[in-house]
C-alpha cells in the first residue's frame, strides 16, 4: 500500500503560519543586537576588572554628555525643575 502525499496547503494557511513566526523573530533579533552591543564590555571585564569599570564609566559619561547636549539643543534647562528646586532648598535659595 502506497502512501498518498497530502494535498498542498492553502496560501492563507502559509501566510498565517509565516506571520505567527514574526514575534519570535523580532525577539531573537532584539536579544541578538543587545548581546552584540554588550559583548565588548563583557570582554573588557574578563581581561581586567579595572579596565571594564573604566570603559563602562567612560560609556556612561559619554551618554550623559549626549543627553545634556540634546536637552540644550531642544531648549530645555540643564536640570529638570524639580531637581533644581530640591537642590536649592537646603541652601535657602528657592
Amino acid at each position: 500500500m502506497t502512501q498518498q502525499t497530502p494535498p498542498p496547503r492553502k496560501l492563507e494557511d502559509q501566510f498565517v503560519n509565516n506571520v505567527s513566526r514574526y514575534p519570535t523573530y523580532l525577539v531573537t533579533v532584539l536579544l541578538g543586537g543587545i548581546w552584540v552591543g554588550l559583548k565588548p564590555f563583557a570582554d573588557q571585564f574578563r581581561k581586567s576588572p579595572l579596565r571594564g569599570v573604566l570603559v563602562t564609566l567612560g560609556f556612561g559619561i559619554l551618554m550623559l554628555l549626549i543627553h545634556f547636549t540634546l536637552r540644550g539643543m531642544a531648549g530645555q534647562a540643564f536640570l529638570p525643575a524639580w531637581l533644581m528646586q530640591w537642590l536649592m532648598q537646603p541652601l535657602g535659595l528657592s
